[in-house]
């Protein structure tokens, strides 16, 4: 199998090399995940990760160097404003839930261990997979906008069999603003961190991060919610057309003072 991939164009053979790494994903949310809890869920999530992250890696750069994939830093202050300004929306809408549960008791075991979960094992491998490598192979292969497209769908599609698919919709969304982050930056520092804040913060804030366990609780403050929507949903339209017409007028400036 792997002679006849080798045949294919790199691009294409890097997209069936990635469906090849999620076969065993199948089984995993038929029989594994359904029956793990506790201290078992973050060992297995986090094997996980490493198992994604070493397949990405060894899909990744037999073609494509680091600065190709985005890790580089190109764009970091840029996405990382795009991280904040997702990470107060974000914490706007949680804050304007009455969620009806308590909030996990603080243990500094625990968010030491969440930092580098969500940074380290799940920011970075989701970044490097879906605005790394993907992003780049569909980029290169079709154009930008496949590479918009493709790698948010992908996104959505990697929440939605664990989480549902409401969360998956949502993380289609999230996935199109961090592609227009990557298509506008050039790299994926900046989004790693954003990320990881994201849904670091999420962690605190929310009383479980299962999605089914949280009911249908009620609103509390209307203004938050239509706030940090606004917010969220503003954010891609930054970077589609507000970000190049400011860039030009910067330059524009720029060129100016020069003369």
């Amino acid at each position: 199998m792997l002679s006849k991939l080798k045949s294919l164009s790199p691009n294409l053979s890097a997209l069936l090399e990635i469906g090849i790494l999620f076969l065993p994903s199948i089984p995993a949310y038929l029989w594994i995940w359904p029956n793990v809890k506790g201290i078992h869920w973050w060992v297995t999530q986090s094997l996980v990760y490493l198992y994604v992250l070493g397949g990405t890696l060894w899909i990744g750069l037999r073609r494509w160097n680091w600065a190709q994939l985005g890790i580089k830093r190109q764009g970091l202050g840029l996405g990382l404003a795009c991280g904040v300004a997702l990470v107060v929306g974000r914490t706007l809408v949680i804050l304007s839930i009455d969620w009806e549960l308590p909030l996990p008791p603080f243990s500094l075991a625990r968010i030491l261990w969440e930092v580098v979960f969500y940074f380290g094992f799940v920011a970075f491998t989701e970044e490097l997979l879906f605005r790394g490598l993907v992003y780049h192979l569909l980029d290169e292969w079709k154009g930008y906008r496949w590479a918009i497209w493709g790698s948010a769908i992908g996104f959505g599609l990697w929440h939605v069999f664990g989480q549902g698919l409401l969360v998956g919709l949502a993380m289609v969304l999230y996935g199109m603003i961090f592609a227009l982050a990557r298509w506008r930056t050039g790299g994926i520092l900046g989004l790693v961190l954003a990320h990881g804040l994201i849904d670091f913060l999420a962690a605190q804030m929310l009383p479980t991060m299962d999605v089914a366990d949280l009911g249908r609780p009620g609103i509390s403050c209307a203004i938050c919610m239509l706030l940090g929507l606004t917010l969220i949903v503003i954010t891609p339209i930054y970077f589609w057309k507000l970000h190049p017409i400011l860039e030009r007028k910067i330059t524009g400036l720029t060129n100016k003072g020069a003369h």
